[in-house]
């Protein structure tokens, strides 16, 4: 259910309930503006980007139409109950297909939800840090329009958590680890209030680090055993900032509690097993690890997306949860969004969007040419099989952090892209 409606029609009034599905189509049923889902066959063995993408033309039409015989679509049922009690004569149930909107405007439109859910964040963090009290409304507000974005188009939210600053680390962590939460509790089929009561967990997992002194907190070098014992009291100070609160879900206080517990046994602070770590705990203490591997920090470079994954899995099932890994690890792509990538012959471009089912043809922004200086920025797909100025087909060679080949994604996403094929501005 996704909620009702009350309308008034021919003098009667009726609740209009909205129930979100998904129905099973003909390839010739097919029009521009529908969602697909699902195929018919793996995802792995069709030439599209995303696990779920928006039919945007007819070209993809016919794309669909040559591999598939049937597809399920996004779809939403409209049923019309009346609140006079006379069921004779209402109106019929009916589907509405879902249409979902294009990239560039879900760039435009999760940028404004990423930069107000990160104001929301640092107010709560001067808050904890000064003593004051915790506002917990408009922080609320802003992980129910994270779950709404993350829903609609999980790409472009994916795209923005790779844009880091590391004078924000704390905000932009906590905001990060939110939409990365709210994205894997997606892939576990949570129910909608359940990605929000997750995306506020994720949103404050973190909040005890406000009661550690500065200079253990951003310390350049290796903590000492006496200051790592400090820092490792966040999780115990997190719990006491939020238990009890009526104003907040609950779980947000044990999962600030457990995030950097172990399945084995071997975290902290209590070192309990799995046996006593909640779903919500686990997922934050996946998608925790990856961001923070894959941030810079005053005292370290980040680590590439893949070396983290190989991190994450290579500690499944002892640190992480395996079946959440795996998830993820699909959910995020060898060629996950906002990251360069290199191509044989020397340009470079970023990658805009990857399919989580570990396709290896993303789409990219291409903005450096052979020599490593920018060129006219242009779209290419990968999955189009795509020739450069030689009319050699363009291979991927290599992915890269944002900050390699003097190339900051940050810079391009805050002046705003005009290029072509894929107009947009992501201006706050």
């Amino acid at each position: 259910m996704i909620g009702s409606v009350t309308t008034t029609r021919d003098g009667r009034k009726f609740r209009i309930n909205k129930r979100h599905m998904r129905k099973q189509l003909d390839v010739s049923q097919l029009t521009v503006g529908m969602y697909i889902v699902e195929l018919d066959r793996p995802w792995h063995e069709s030439p599209f980007l995303f696990q779920g993408f928006l039919i945007e033309n007819e070209q993809d039409i016919h794309t669909v139409a040559d591999i598939c015989r049937w597809v399920l679509v996004d779809v939403v049922e409209e049923e019309w109950e009346p609140l006079d009690g006379n069921t004779h004569n209402r109106p019929p149930s009916t589907i509405r297909y879902v249409e979902k909107q294009d990239m560039a405007r879900q760039l435009t439109e999760a940028n404004r939800t990423y930069q107000a859910t990160k104001q929301q964040v640092r107010q709560l963090l001067i808050s904890a840090q000064l003593g004051q009290a915790l506002n917990m409304k408009q922080a609320q507000i802003a992980v129910k329009d994270c779950v709404e974005r993350v829903v609609s188009n999980p790409n472009a939210i994916l795209w923005l958590t790779r844009l880091k600053h590391q004078d924000e680390y704390t905000a932009e962590h906590s905001v990060n680890v939110c939409l990365l939460a709210i994205a894997l509790g997606q892939q576990c089929d949570l129910a909608p209030f359940e990605l929000e009561n997750l995306g506020i967990c994720g949103l404050m997992h973190d909040i005890g680090k406000m009661k550690v002194p500065p200079e253990i907190l951003n310390k350049p070098g290796r903590l000492s055993p006496e200051e790592f014992e400090e820092m490792a009291r966040h999780t115990t100070y997190a719990r006491q900032l939020l238990l009890g609160r009526s104003d907040i879900y609950p779980g947000a206080a044990d999962v600030a509690f457990s995030h950097h517990e172990r399945l084995d046994g071997k975290g902290y602070p209590r070192g309990i097993n799995s046996t006593k770590l909640s779903l919500f705990t686990r997922i934050v203490t996946v998608v925790d690890a990856y961001d923070a591997m894959t941030s810079d920090r005053c005292y370290k470079a980040g680590m590439s997306s893949l070396e983290a994954l190989k991190i994450l899995n290579n500690n499944s099932g002892t640190q992480f949860d395996g079946e959440l890994v795996k998830k993820f690890v699909a959910m995020v792509g060898l060629y996950p969004p906002g990251y360069l990538l290199e191509m044989s012959n020397g340009e470079v471009g970023i990658i805009l969007s990857a399919d989580p089912g570990f396709q290896l043809k993303p789409r990219v922004i291409m903005i450096l040419g052979p020599d490593k200086q920018p060129q006219p920025e242009r779209i290419i797909n990968l999955a189009h099989g795509p020739q450069d100025d030689r009319g050699h087909p363009y291979e991927a060679k290599g992915v890269f952090r944002s900050g390699c080949f003097g190339v900051n994604v940050s810079d391009y996403v805050q002046k705003g892209l005009r290029i072509k094929g894929f107009d947009y501005s992501l201006a706050t």
